[in-house]
């Protein structure tokens, strides 16, 4: 059984964040992530220069180099970009995580980034990388065109929606009209996940998470209202709460 479909479920918000954690979105994040007990962990994927998939949150390596090399992930060639040092880790192809995580025996959440120069490439090599690895994976994204796209190419994997407390209107139309089959899930983030909100999304057949839940008893409380994915930095700290 896929554990994306157990409750509740907490997910290791890129791997996990904070004092004395690995560079997120790494293999040694992910790795800590799965040493605390975390069954499931959260990653975000971009393309670099030629298309390969890499697990990368910010459009630019600014941050996560300490604004040592500002270029843009899409900008970069493979080969160069999996060199970088992040202080102790590098950046991993969505391919390598995968592996690690059917081996390990890890669920995985691969939030596909919106704002990308290619959509269709990104979903498409998203996908290939996903069949390949026969990895347990929800796709999510905040792009309604991505996940419409991956319906569409790979109707199996199940999907998210990933929406923000405060969005504008258009935002919030497509999150009244999520349902299934086009998206089986719905992300919330935290502080919109109101007990209305959470019981009339569950009548309509969806799954719901939360993110990125910190604080151990608003944890509590969001499990109790059904949600049934926390998303968050300290997966070791909420296993043991939960």
């Amino acid at each position: 059984m896929s554990a994306w479909w157990t409750s509740p479920l907490i997910v290791g918000h890129r791997g996990g964040r904070g004092a004395g954690w690995p560079p997120e979105n790494t293999l040694a994040a992910f790795e800590r992530a799965r040493a605390e007990g975390a069954t499931a962990v959260e990653l975000d994927v971009r393309t670099c220069a030629g298309g390969t998939v890499v697990v990368f949150h910010d459009a630019t390596l600014a941050r996560m180099t300490g604004e040592r090399d500002p270029r843009r992930v899409s900008e970069v060639p493979e080969s160069e970009l999996l060199d970088i040092d992040l202080g102790g880790a590098t950046i991993p192809t969505l391919a390598a995580v995968l592996a690690w995580a059917r081996a390990s025996n890890v669920a995985v959440n691969v939030e596909m980034k919106h704002g990308v120069p290619r959509r269709r490439t990104i979903v498409r090599a998203t996908l290939d990388a996903v069949h390949a690895s026969g990895a347990d994976v929800l796709l999510s994204s905040f792009d309604p065109s991505l996940l419409s796209l991956a319906a569409a190419l790979a109707p199996s994997i199940p999907r998210a929606f990933l929406t923000e407390g405060q969005q504008p209107a258009r935002a919030r139309a497509l999150q009244e009209a999520a349902r299934p089959p086009l998206v089986q899930v719905l992300h919330l983030e935290r502080t919109a996940a109101t007990a209305d909100l959470v019981a009339r999304y569950r009548r309509r057949g969806l799954r719901v998470g939360a993110w990125t839940v910190n604080d151990l008893a608003e944890a509590r409380e969001l499990v109790r209202l059904g949600v049934a994915s926390i998303i968050t930095d300290h997966p070791g700290e909420l296993l043991g709460s939960l």
